[in-house]
Formats: structure tokens, sequence, C-alpha cells
């Protein structure tokens, strides 16, 4: 990534747990928007099992931590001096007293870049085959699945340790299995690794447009209300909005399990 000054580069916010979206909120609001090109709270999908049913939850990935992309860092943190609670960017000072602010590096970004989804880390699909071994893993799990340290298949969880931000960390990852309802997303990235041509569907009227309220019936979210964004018919899904109490996230489910509310 490099610390250009001509160029936007990510850092890292610390505040207090609990109070990230409301400093993201605060941070938006009283910086330029030339000096804050974005500001996220990374969350990730974590799998929740009830009566033998897997349900999607978003949780904070690194609790106390917000990322912000901006070319100007010093200016960032006069306007954090302004936020009653505690909160800064990660910076050192050298022995002038000059206070430098440490970009994200180029192997943290590209490990980030390999897991968020517009600030969303989604569920990975796993496998299991004899003795507890993975066999096909797809999703944000994939490129660590030699660095699990722990796994709970029947809990839909995983565990991998890494290097990042300058800690030893435990990271979490949601699991997905072919016993759980069908996500689009994992489905099209499943079919990609086979031979068979999908069945044609015809371009026909979903019954859905931008800005229908509509609820998942699998009930895989919950009671969430999502918000259509854009409608797919060739592959009948549609794109939707959801304001979490976290973050706003965007989701795709599938056109013929949602329904409008």
């Amino acid at each position: 990534m490099g610390g250009k000054q001509d160029e936007n580069v990510w850092y890292v916010i610390q505040t207090k747990t609990g109070n990230e979206e409301d400093v993201r909120d605060l941070v938006l609001k009283m910086t330029d928007k030339t000096l804050c090109r974005r500001c996220f709270l990374p969350l990730f999908e974590e799998v929740r099992r009830r009566e033998g049913k897997s349900r999607i939850v978003f949780r904070r990935l690194f609790p106390g931590y917000l990322f912000l992309d901006t070319k100007n860092p010093t200016a960032i943190h006069m306007t954090l001096k302004r936020i009653p609670e505690f909160t800064r960017l990660l910076s050192y000072e050298e022995e002038d007293g000059e206070k430098l602010f440490l970009p994200v590096d180029e192997e943290d970004e590209a490990f980030l870049d390999s897991l968020f989804d517009e600030g969303v880390m989604h569920v990975s699909y796993v496998h299991q085959v004899k003795n507890g071994r993975i066999g096909q893993v797809v999703g944000p799990l994939a490129r660590y699945s030699t660095h699990i340290t722990k796994l709970e298949y029947r809990h839909r969880l995983a565990i991998v340790e890494a290097d990042i931000f300058g800690k030893h960390r435990r990271i979490k990852f949601g699991l997905w299995t072919e016993e759980d309802e069908p996500l689009p997303w994992l489905e099209e990235q499943l079919a990609q690794g086979k031979k068979e041509t999908k069945p044609f569907l015809p371009d026909i009227d979903l019954g859905l447009a931008p800005g229908d309220r509509i609820m998942d019936e699998t009930g895989v979210y919950g009671d969430q209300v999502f918000v259509v964004d854009s409608v797919d018919k060739k592959h009948r899904t549609v794109q939707t909005i959801a304001r979490l109490g976290l973050a706003t996230v965007r989701i795709e489910l599938f056109a013929d399990k949602v329904r409008k509310v």
C-alpha cells in the first residue's frame, strides 16, 4: 500500500469496544469528505445453530477497531481529538515529539483484502471428509485452511491464528455446509468448479423492485428486514441493503425465497 502523501492509505482507529459505530458516524460527520473516503467497522458472519438449522448473525471481527481510508491522517487525528470518548489513530512518537501515524502495512492490507467484501467477512463453505479432515473449502477461509488451530464443524466455527496489527490474534470464521440453506454467492462459486451447465432460466418478472422491503423466508438471517437495491432476473437473485445495529451491509438473496413486508 505504501505511505505516499498524495495517495489514500488505510489507517486503524482504536476506540472503546461498543463505541465503534458511534465513532464511525462522528468521524464521517465531522470530517471533510475529501479527507476520508471510507470508514468501516469490520464484521464477520457468525453462524448459530438452533433446532438443526443454521442462522447468520453479524459480529465485530476486531472489537475496538475501525478502518479509515485517508491521505491526511494528521487532519483525522485532530478530528478524533474532538470526540469525547477514548479514540485514537494507532501511532508512535519520535524523539523530537512528532507523532507519526502507522498505516496498515502491505502484508496486513493483503490479509484484510482477502477476507472482506465491503467490510463484511462472509461465511466459508467447508466439506468435511472422514476423520474430521477438511475437504473442499470455498470463501475467505480457503487461503488459510492450513492455518486452522481450532475447528468445530458441528458449531460451524473455525479459528485461524495470525499476526496482524502488531499482535498475535485468533480470528473467527463462520462455516457453511451442504446441510445448510443455499446462499447465492456460495452456489455461484461452487458451480465454477463444476463442468455441468446451469439450467436456462427465462428472463421473467420476479415481482420485486428496488426499494421493496423483504424478509428471507429460509430463516438464515432471522427476522431481519432488507431493502432491495437491485434485481438480477437472469440469476433470480436480489442485492439488498440492511441497516444493522453495527453497520450497513449488502447481502445477496434468492428471489424465490423472500417475501415482501
